[in-house]
């Protein structure tokens, strides 16, 4: 297989790994959603005391699932106008255990009380079981970012595994088609090669050509060959006696 699809494989395996991760992180802040810490998120707990609430609210009325719901009574009144706080307790179920919805509270606790609007100032508590009153708003908002958080974590994730499973299969594909072998082509050639360099000029002699008009003439003297005797016509030496 050939090196670039292997590469394209990782990279889509590592892809698909991080949308897992991501859909399962999600998941889980969404299944959290209700299940958030009472004790941390309470402004006051006891069954009597006084309270300053600072700004007016509606709070959530936390008890322990061990406390059972038709034997519980509370009392808020304001000392400052001896008034007392608007407060419903939630309907209970037939047994009168538990209250009627609990099932959507945290593990362990359950909220006794369907409203309760406190104003301004300081408060006379008195409850017949120790109760941790929780601000509504705050805890409700903190909730819903949790659950829509979880909802686009784990639409990231599904995006991401859905992204890396083309990028696997890319990778695939494209290592099964591509062949990285070389192939070596052998050239015969009957001739003596030239080797030449490469940005090399090939030198040749320039062909000198030789002008005959530059040479001056000479004068060429005749020489007369004598002419040929006849032997006949050659004199008899002479007798010197």
């Amino acid at each position: 297989m050939h090196i670039s699809g292997k590469i394209f494989m990782a990279i889509g395996v590592f892809i698909c790994l991080a949308g897992v991760v991501l859909m399962a992180l999600g998941g889980e802040n969404i299944d959290d959603v209700g299940e958030w810490d009472v004790v941390e998120k309470s402004e006051w707990n006891g069954d009597s005391g006084t309270f300053n609430f600072r700004g007016d609210g509606d709070y959530l009325v936390m008890v322990r699932d061990s406390v059972s719901c038709d034997s519980f009574s509370l009392t808020i009144t304001n000392t400052t106008s001896g008034d007392p706080e608007y407060y419903e307790g939630e309907e209970c179920t037939e047994d009168g255990s538990k209250p009627v919805g609990y099932e959507d509270d945290p593990t362990g606790w359950y909220n006794v009380g369907s409203t309760l609007y406190v104003s301004n100032g300081n408060h006379q508590i008195n409850a017949s079981h120790e109760i941790y009153l929780v601000p509504l708003w705050e805890t409700v908002g903190e909730e819903i970012g949790e659950a829509v958080g979880g909802f686009f974590q784990g639409l990231a994730g599904f995006g991401a595994l859905c992204c890396g499973g083309v990028v696997t299969i890319f990778g695939l594909v494209l290592g099964l088609l591509v062949n990285n072998e070389q192939k070596t082509v052998i050239v015969q050639n009957t001739g003596m090669p030239m080797m030449q360099q490469p940005n090399q000029t090939m030198m040749t002699q320039p062909t000198m050509e030789k002008s005959y008009a530059d040479i001056p003439v000479q004068p060429q003297t005749k020489v007369e060959q004598p002419a040929a005797e006849n032997i006949w016509d050659q004199e008899q030496p002479k007798n010197p006696f």
